[in-house]
């Protein structure tokens, strides 16, 4: 049984980091990817996030190639931060099942930072390689409604209706793929890290205070 079998992403932090220093690239990646295969389907899938600070392209396959229910939004994050391009994307569309779930998260991923996203994701920005035209997103989440219109998909679309612009922005991304482990190990150098850390930080605290006033009120 593996030592971390039950861990979450918190308690796998500080080992994982240990591994992108001593082991980086596909070290790390084996390292995760063992412990991940070991855990149950609701715990590996909220652990699939940390895939993509391996910044290993093979992270984008083991992603593809062991999605699977729960599919929670942390598959899809993950796939945006490694760079998931958008025909990709259409193929897991067209795929179904898991894979379209995690498709229609990958998408949404894509938006712009926003303040609901970890300090780690809003300092990545990914952007959507190949970006369609809106004609051809409309297209594909319309055949994906189509295929299935489960109140998840419904509003997986609706999402990414709500931010097409933004998904489609194009430009460069805040972080390249390869410089994720660095993101991760740490964040603080890269632009406009201190202050998205620190407002998240802020955030945090206000949210802390009110929770124990929350408390003192019932007790």
């Amino acid at each position: 049984m593996s030592e971390h079998q039950f861990a979450d992403s918190r308690a796998l932090s500080a080992p994982f980091s240990q591994q992108l220093v001593s082991q980086p690239g596909d070290g790390a990646l084996a390292w995760l990817t063992a412990i991940l295969a070991t855990q149950a389907p609701a715990l590996r899938s909220s652990n699939a996030i940390l895939l993509a600070y391996t910044g290993n392209p093979a992270a984008l396959d083991w992603l593809e190639a062991n999605v699977g229910s729960p599919v929670a939004g942390q598959w899809g994050v993950a796939a945006a931060l490694l760079g998931t391009p958008w025909p990709q994307i259409v193929d897991w569309l067209q795929r179904g099942g898991a894979h379209r779930l995690m498709a229609l998260d990958t998408l949404l991923a894509y938006r712009k930072p926003a303040v609901n996203m970890s300090p780690l994701e809003q300092i990545a920005a990914p952007v959507l390689p190949q970006a369609p035209v809106r004609a051809e997103l409309d297209a594909a989440l319309a055949a994906c409604l189509a295929a299935s219109a489960t109140p998840r998909i419904q509003a997986a679309t609706h999402s990414i209706n709500k931010h097409v612009d933004e998904i489609l922005r194009g430009g460069p991304r805040g972080v390249a793929v390869t410089d994720l482990p660095r993101l991760y190990l740490a964040p603080t150098p890269f632009q406009n890290a201190s202050a998205i850390l620190e407002r998240h930080e802020t955030m945090v605290g206000g949210m802390r205070q009110n929770l124990q006033n929350l408390l003192k009120g019932i007790l």
